[in-house]
């Protein structure tokens, strides 16, 4: 290979790093509003303090301290907020306006709500919410997502999936067992089933904990309104 050709290779090579790279780095959304005290810990591990209008990447994870939340626009235009004392990961966040686009997020511990966009509407199978154990599908809806770690006076140990609008689907990871859950009714997947107890099940009730909301709940349909076409 002549010097030249070398060169130019090399040259080519930095160009495709560098745009795979900003593709990597492109905004996924941005924070709309904070209570309390809110971090993101970046992909690559480095931790930074959320403020208003903070960027939001793929790979991003957003802690919540207790009496503290935050309200997140996407690019496709839905909204995730981040309840308190919440660890919430964007885990692949990709919006191209293309068949690959997706928005696969993980919660690891507390509250989310969420209000699908475009890509929950053009492409619902590619939104998808992540826990230990189980797996939560969305047909484009307004829907919250717990996960509570220990048994409280409030709640039982085990993942909630709460439909305001629309409907899911959860799915539990390591047993053959999924069920559809409608407007207004809640799914619950107990960490540990009592005997006899269903794996995964409706409950009668909404737990007490879904339904205090706070103070960010007013926010989320008026900033979710899709833009007009132009402007897209």
């Amino acid at each position: 290979m002549t010097t030249q050709n070398f060169v130019k290779k090399f040259i080519s090579t930095l160009l495709l790093a560098a745009f795979a790279s900003a593709l990597f780095a492109a905004d996924a959304g941005t924070v709309q509003q904070i209570t309390g005290k809110v971090t993101i810990i970046g992909a690559d591990d480095l931790v930074r303090l959320a403020g208003p209008r903070e960027k939001i990447m793929s790979g991003d994870t957003i802690v919540t301290e207790a009496k503290s939340e935050t309200l997140v626009k996407m690019a496709d235009d839905s909204t995730v907020l981040v309840r308190p004392n919440t660890r919430f990961q964007f885990t692949e966040y990709k919006y191209e306006k293309a068949p690959g686009d997706s928005s696969i997020v993980t919660l690891l511990r507390g509250t989310v709500r969420m209000v699908t966009g475009l890509i929950g509407k053009r492409r619902p199978a590619n939104v998808r919410v992540n826990t230990l154990t189980a797996t939560i599908g969305v047909r484009g809806t307004d829907f919250e997502v717990a996960v509570i770690p220990e048994d409280t006076a409030d709640a039982r140990a085990g993942v909630y999936d709460l439909v305001h609008d629309g409907a899911t689907n959860i799915r539990l990871t390591q047993l053959d067992r999924n069920l559809d859950v409608k407007k207004n009714q809640t799914a619950f997947a107990p960490d540990k089933p009592k005997p006899g107890e269903e794996p995964l099940q409706i409950l009668n009730e909404t737990p007490i904990f879904l339904q205090s909301g706070g103070g960010l709940d007013a926010l989320i349909q008026s900033i979710t309104v899709p833009m007009p076409m132009m402007f897209r």
